[in-house]
């Protein structure tokens, strides 16, 4: 097992940490929560032009056909700028959702536009009290004249404002797999959203559908249960998040060691204490078991071996490393760090939400116990493309 980056791989990571600095650095970052659009246009232009929009889906399509691991390092470089885009929601979990549910036309008109950044496909899952599995979806598709009726609503849909489309997971019946998923535009009749406020100040919105109609033409995989489906796109996805956690984890942990040699208290560095020196390297030493579980699934995806339990692992260790670091760095810039004002209230908002979204530790540790006993099976990726 080889997890050395080629260069190649170096460059990739080179040139998103630079467009990430010079577009979006975090006095740009402050202005971009909470308001509308909720992203940089500037940064996600730039993705575009560079391929990174495009950057896991196939050639054919328009994307640079790369893997799991050229996805780490840009959501590393992510993480590490606190980027807000959509580039995991459309082009990370919609793409992979179509990659694998699509039919050959849906791929053919929506993953080019996906690819170049021109548009956006968003994912609406989450309802009250459904929690991350997909039995408590209670959307409803009903077929009404010939053409499907979509009644609910959904709730923390990321970029839904600007999106071109959504990727809605309806239910059709009562048995738990009864889930489908069906692409609409965000100007259909009968669809509405309000933005919902968040920790991260993130542009989530909550999305009513009251029927809202639509073709057999926008149904993923023929009108068919998408459950099986959406298990391996999120599985894939999960690597995306627990680089954004790594990358954030070592933003914040640089921070605070320069901190913590610049600071004087009783006429000494702080970073001279004991204290405060053990934790910052605890939280060295988790980062780098983080980084290193991260690499071997996205190596163990690139290869085409059993990844779910490596990708499952990943997400929900990086992103409690991630909460922990972040928490440090408040304690160690004490009582400044409390504030806005200071930087590392920055990333501990996000690390908070990004480890409750996109599968909760607690999901995650159903998901990883099932797999350790087999109950669910353990497989590699496997596209349509």
């Amino acid at each position: 097992m080889d997890l050395l980056f080629t260069e190649e791989q170096k460059m990739l990571r080179d040139m998103t940490r630079r467009l990430c600095e010079d577009v979006v650095p975090l006095p740009v970052l402050r202005t971009l929560e909470g308001h509308a659009p909720g992203y940089s246009t500037a940064c996600w232009q730039s993705m575009g032009e560079v391929g990174l929009s495009g950057l896991s889906i196939a050639e054919p399509y328009g994307g640079l056909g790369l893997g799991a691991t050229e996805l780490m390092i840009a959501h590393e470089e992510f993480g590490r700028g606190l980027v807000l885009s959509p580039h995991f929601v459309s082009s990370v979990l919609a793409a992979s959702l179509l990659e694998v549910a699509g039919s050959q036309e849906q791929q053919r008109r929506w993953l080019p536009d996906i690819a170049s950044g021109t548009g956006i496909v968003t994912v609406a899952s989450l309802e009250a009290d459904s929690g991350d599995s997909l039995t408590g979806i209670q959307c409803r598709a009903s077929r009404v004249g010939g053409r499907l009726q979509l009644n609910g609503t959904k709730y923390l849909v990321p970029y839904a404002a600007t999106a071109t489309a959504l990727l809605v997971l309806a239910r059709t019946g009562e048995a738990p797999d009864a889930v489908i998923a069906c692409l609409v535009d965000r100007t259909s009749p009968g669809l509405s959203m309000e933005y919902q406020a968040n920790l991260a100040g993130e542009a989530l919105y909550r999305v009513e559908l009251s029927d809202v109609a639509l073709d057999d033409e926008r149904v993923l995989k023929g009108g068919e249960s998408i459950v099986a489906d959406w298990q391996t796109a999120m599985y894939r996805s999960l690597i995306a998040l627990a680089a954004q956690a790594v990358g954030g984890a070592a933003r914040v942990h640089d921070m605070t060691v320069e901190y913590a040699k610049v600071r004087e208290a009783f006429g000494k560095q702080i970073g001279a204490f004991q204290a405060i020196a053990h934790y910052l390297a605890d939280v060295a030493v988790e980062l780098e078991g983080c980084r290193t579980l991260l690499q071997q699934a996205a190596w163990a995806l690139d290869q085409g071996y059993p990844f779910r339990r490596l990708a499952a692992m990943a997400k929900l260790q990086c992103c409690e490393m991630y909460r922990r670091a972040a928490a440090v760095a408040i304690q160690v810039h004490g009582g400044m760090g409390y504030t806005i004002d200071a930087d590392p209230q920055l990333f501990y908002r996000r690390a908070k939400q990004l480890q409750a979204m996109h599968w909760s530790a607690e999901f995650l540790e159903e998901r990883i116990a099932a797999l350790y006993l087999q109950e669910v099976p353990d497989t590699g990726w496997t596209a349509r493309v």
